[in-house]
């Protein structure tokens, strides 16, 4: 597909994945144009293509905003006052999903907070619908297994409802939400 259609097609897409994955750190417009500037307009690209670039826009912006930042900074910003921070649901689950093997993590992420379906997922991944597919389960259950190990009281069984409610952001594939 070239550049234009993969644009007009996946415009809404790469400002989700741009705006979870930096969080914050940069305009998630910004970083998709630029994400679509870094393909060669010459040439045909895929969903696989499309996220390489993301991942470079990304990587870029992690390291201008370290370039940006002092020591000092940084650590004013880690430092904690008042003691432990009340339990959240949410920061179990995003634990829970942060002690995944990358692999697992990467088809989750791209499942559930990037919207893609199995077919767009395997793309991303070069791997088959149905090896994508399987995947997919093992990894839900794997997930599901380290939250029930950690924390018992938490355990759901949707993972869908799950991964979705702790995406960060306010941007999704097909339009925004009320929630900041």
């Amino acid at each position: 597909m070239n550049v234009e259609a993969l644009a007009a097609k996946y415009h809404d897409l790469v400002v989700t994945a741009c705006e979870w994955r930096a969080m914050g750190l940069a305009d998630p417009h910004q970083m998709a144009a630029d994400a679509f500037a870094l393909l060669d307009s010459r040439r045909d690209h895929d969903l696989r293509d499309l996220y390489r670039a993301i991942e470079k826009v990304v990587q870029d912006a992690y390291r201008n905003y370290s370039d940006k930042i002092s020591i000092l900074d940084r650590l004013r910003v880690g430092a904690v006052f008042g003691g432990p921070t009340p339990r959240n649901p949410a920061d179990e689950f995003l634990k829970a999903l942060s002690n995944l093997r990358g692999r697992d993590r990467q088809l989750l992420q791209l499942r559930f907070w990037d919207d893609l379906d199995e077919a767009e997922a395997a793309e991303v991944l070069g791997t088959s619908i149905e090896a994508t597919r399987e995947h997919l389960a093992k990894a839900g259950m794997r997930y599901l297994s380290k939250l029930t190990r950690s924390h018992p009281d938490l355990a759901i069984s949707d993972i869908i409802d799950t991964l979705s409610s702790i995406k960060p952001g306010i941007y999704r594939r097909y339009g925004t939400t009320g929630n900041l």
